[in-house]
């Protein structure tokens, strides 16, 4: 509304006149203004903004004068600024000794404006309460209007389209736009007669208002909220539900009322017993039933310290994570690994997960990798994780932001990862002393299965017509293989071989001859390279192996992808290393 006012009193020239009647459109009188390249009010002229600016000044950069991150004050960058009020969530800290000094530049009062100058030009934000605990950047400007002019209308003149394309305009740089004080003073405008400017400064000024209340009571409800739901969580507070949730919250609440019940039965029977040598039998019956009739209506529960509400809380919402993505098909392996990863992440931060921001997983994740040594690879999987879990989080409305949204993928060094070659193939055959341990490596090598897919196999699987296998894959996905003449001698010779009758394609070498574990596979291949000096031999480096082999020698990528059961291209692409001799040899006959 402040808005349309403002288009069409001083952008329409449509201002009350004298008699109370729109001023242009009823006939007043228009003159050309050659500095403005345009017609104007009789008696209007031209100036600059500078002529309605009191005082200008900005904030203070951190860089050398205070460190951020510490204390409870809030310093407003141009991410902080909306257009209408202040992103608190989007702020850095800063502690008081940071704010005095910023205070002492900025000088920050009622009625002052502040307007972004670097990146986005044009951001606004009307002072209408005196800053207690927050404070501007030195990328943006506080701008004071001159005496008689009141701050709603510089406000409204700031935020109007023709000084936001005039402030750009005047702003230097390509990349990171910038604008100088003096620039935004010197750009043009039309002065307007003092009585109009306070006019409309009067009728404007309810609506600012309203609008800083609205925005300020939004917040209230906000913080409301993230303070009830996990007393909803926890079952302590009760609402009628109108989403998806009630299913679950109806589950927690009745797991909460079921423990309330019992530590009700074990208060009143350490009562009684605490009082059975001293009361007859019918008295203590009577006892019983006095204080259970006593307790009706009241809530019998533990008292939890606030660590234990914390770590209740977190727990719930890390469960109902993982339930939902047990619902989407993820393996218990998965599971697992998600659940033992945001454990430990909840226990390192050590804060409620409404609470936790995008600076504490920054913190954990850094401090992770130099604990542990971890690759980068290790740290994006896990940031993934992470990403995967506070995204649901938001999506299903139990937290207002995901802290992970501005923590970027960690780029990995791009190492070419080892494969194994025909001659320590060959002598990796010539030393297994099982049969076991010779179809093994063979039935890797020329399919290319995973180890997980291998172990689950049955011997019913195995098609010795055809020379093919079927395999399950990453989410039970079915898919065939292929293995090679050599491979079909070999199994066919090693369940010969066999005197059990477990249906696994895979045993143990001793009873009672379980099912081969994956463990068990890696531990058997990484002894048999170490028997013949051959380092680092485990079952992925066979499937590496055969996607090499298989570019190298001109298979089609779409049919490696399809060999592996991947179901991105990019995943083969990482698998399939072109050896070094293909590449050279291109080059001579392609380029030399």
């Amino acid at each position: 509304m402040a808005r349309q006012l403002y288009d069409y009193w001083f952008v329409q020239f449509d201002f009350p006149d004298e008699s109370g009647n729109p001023y242009k459109s009823t006939g007043g009188k228009m003159v050309w203004n050659d500095t403005l390249k345009r017609e104007i009010p009789e008696g209007w002229s031209n100036g600059v903004l500078g002529d309605y600016i009191g005082r200008i000044t900005n904030g203070l950069n951190p860089r050398s004068n205070f460190i951020l991150g510490n204390g409870n004050n809030y310093y407003i960058t141009i991410r902080s600024l909306t257009g209408t009020d202040i992103d608190w969530d989007n702020c850095d800290k800063c502690d008081d000794v940071a704010l005095r000094k910023i205070n002492s530049r900025s000088q920050l009062q009622i009625g002052d404006i502040v307007f972004s100058a670097i990146g986005t030009i044009g951001r606004t934000y009307l002072i209408q309460e005196q800053p207690r605990n927050w404070n501007i950047s030195e990328t943006s400007f506080t701008l004071r209007p001159t005496s008689g002019i009141p701050s709603e209308f510089l406000y409204s003149l700031l935020r109007s389209d023709e000084i936001q394309l005039l402030a750009d305009k005047a702003a230097m740089g390509s990349t990171l736009r910038c604008l100088v004080m003096e620039s935004l003073k010197q750009v043009p405008i039309v002065l307007i007669p003092d009585f109009l400017t306070k006019r409309f400064g009067g009728i404007v000024k309810t609506w600012y208002s309203q609008i800083y209340s609205l925005n300020k009571q939004v917040r209230e409800l906000r913080e409301q909220r993230d303070s009830i739901m996990p007393l909803l969580m926890n079952g302590q507070v009760f609402v009628k539900p109108l989403n998806n949730h009630f299913v679950e919250w109806k589950r927690m609440l009745s797991s909460a009322f079921s423990k309330m019940r019992c530590m009700k039965d074990e208060l009143i029977q350490r009562i009684v017993k605490e009082m059975d040598g001293f009361l007859c039998e019918e008295q203590l019956k009577r006892l019983r039933d006095a204080v259970q009739a006593a307790l009706v209506g009241y809530t019998v529960g533990q008292v939890l310290t606030d660590s234990e509400r914390r770590r209740e809380d977190n727990e719930q919402l890390m469960n109902a994570f993982l339930s939902a993505k047990k619902v989407e098909g993820c393996s218990e392996k998965t599971l697992d690994y998600y659940k033992a990863t945001l454990t430990k992440m909840l226990a390192g931060i050590e804060k409620g997960i409404p609470e936790i921001s995008t600076n504490d997983v920054r913190q954990y994740l850094s401090d992770f990798k130099e604990i542990r040594g971890s690759s980068k690879v290790t740290i994006d999987n896990i940031r993934r994780i992470f990403s995967s879990f506070f995204s649901w989080l938001e999506d299903e409305d139990y937290i207002t932001k995901n802290p992970v949204r501005r923590i970027h993928r960690v780029r990995a060094d791009s190492l070419v990862k080892e494969i194994i070659s025909d001659e320590s193939m060959e002598i990796l055959r010539d030393s297994c002393t099982e049969m076991r341990d010779l179809a093994i490596i063979d039935l890797l090598a020329s399919t290319g299965m995973r180890v997980g897919e291998l172990v689950r196999m049955n011997i019913a699987d195995i098609d010795f017509q055809e020379r093919q296998c079927v395999v399950f894959g990453k989410g039970n996905k079915e898919r065939t293989v292929y293995f090679n003449a050599r491979t079909k001698i070999h199994l066919s010779n090693y369940i010969a071989s066999r005197k059990d009758s477990n249906p696994a394609l895979f045993v143990s070498l001793t009873e009672p001859f379980n099912r081969l574990s994956i463990s068990g596979v890696e531990k058997r291949l990484r002894y048999i390279g170490n028997q013949v000096n051959i380092a680092r031999v485990h079952p992925h480096k066979f499937r590496r192996t055969l996607a090499t082999t298989a570019i190298d020698r001109g298979m089609p990528i779409e049919q490696v992808q399809k060999l592996l059961g991947h179901v991105k291209i990019d995943t083969t692409l990482h698998y399939a290393m072109v050896g070094q001799n293909n590449v050279k040899n291109s080059h001579r006959k392609f380029i030399c």
